[in-house]
């Protein structure tokens, strides 16, 4: 008596709407999904400001929505691949030394010398350099920690890796910082009240960090920690230490913009040292 069997159906995956964009449109999605999600937590606060609302969000709530971009990589990640693996803690604990020691010396000492010697008045006699063997210059509180993680792992975990496949790491970098300085827009003009000539000049510097953070990204193999700490000794230099250093200087005419322009000195060089690279391997399918 022949038996027929017939082979059991493989089950099939239904893919949702979200999903389906998210597979074709990964990176563009993530970062609408980052905008709507941070700019929708920071609404309130606006609305209330304008006077269309009548309560408002407290400080810790607009704090939490700076880490959209950790949500949203996660999201995005799961509906593409179906788990929660969207960034690399390290690749090696030499690359991981060599990536921090880098951002470290591109934050503390670049971002903040070079700016520093453009935009002041006989620099050398007048700045104080002890600053950077003071341990107050260096203050950092739990927030200056948990929002760069919270930014890190969605612009430079999920979204920073997949732009540089596709456009090269100087092109993914400014990408990035673009789209990191335009989230950060209602948190400047609405609650802190920044004037418009301050947010360009913090837009290009957070283009001149994030195309550092690639090049120190790229030396470590990717590593998150490395962008985690480079963001976090920006906020704290800003707060601090440049502040600190500049204290008795004499600024020159429009230093402010002196000083945010000569942030893509060091920038421009590690393009050029590294021929557009940015220490990125030649083939890369990471």
């Amino acid at each position: 008596m022949a038996s027929h069997t017939q082979p059991l159906a493989e089950p099939s995956l239904r893919s949702g709407f979200l999903t389906n964009i998210a597979k074709k449109h990964p990176v563009s999605l993530f970062f609408v999904l980052t905008y709507a999600l941070g700019w929708g937590m920071i609404t309130p606060r606006v609305l209330s400001w304008l006077g269309l609302l009548s309560f408002n969000v407290p400080v810790w709530w607009v704090t939490a929505s700076f880490c959209a971009p950790c949500v949203a990589g996660l999201w995005m990640q799961w509906l593409t691949e179906r788990n929660l693996k969207v960034c690399r803690l390290y690749e090696s604990w030499k690359t991981l030394a060599l990536g921090i020691a880098v951002g470290a010396f591109l934050v503390l000492i670049c971002n903040t010398v070079i700016p520093a010697l453009f935009a002041d008045h006989a620099p050398i006699h007048t700045l104080s350099w002890n600053v950077f063997f003071s341990f107050a210059s260096y203050r950092l509180y739990y927030s200056d920690l948990l929002v760069p993680i919270g930014e890190e792992i969605g612009w430079r975990g999920y979204a920073l890796p997949r732009l540089q496949m596709r456009f090269g790491p100087v092109w993914a970098s400014v990408l990035v910082g673009i789209m990191w300085a335009g989230f950060m827009l209602p948190a400047l003009t609405m609650v802190q009240m920044w004037m418009s000539s301050f947010i360009v000049m913090y837009a290009v510097s957070l283009v001149a960090l994030s195309i550092e953070m690639t090049f120190a990204m790229n030396l470590s193999g990717f590593s998150i920690i490395v962008a985690v700490i480079m963001n976090t000794l920006a906020a704290a230099r800003t707060g601090y230490l440049s502040r600190s250093l500049i204290a008795q200087a004499q600024p020159r005419a429009h230093w402010e913009w002196v000083w945010s322009v000569s942030n893509l000195l060091v920038p421009a060089l590690l393009v050029l040292a590294t021929r557009g690279r940015l220490g990125a391997p030649r083939k890369s399918n990471s």
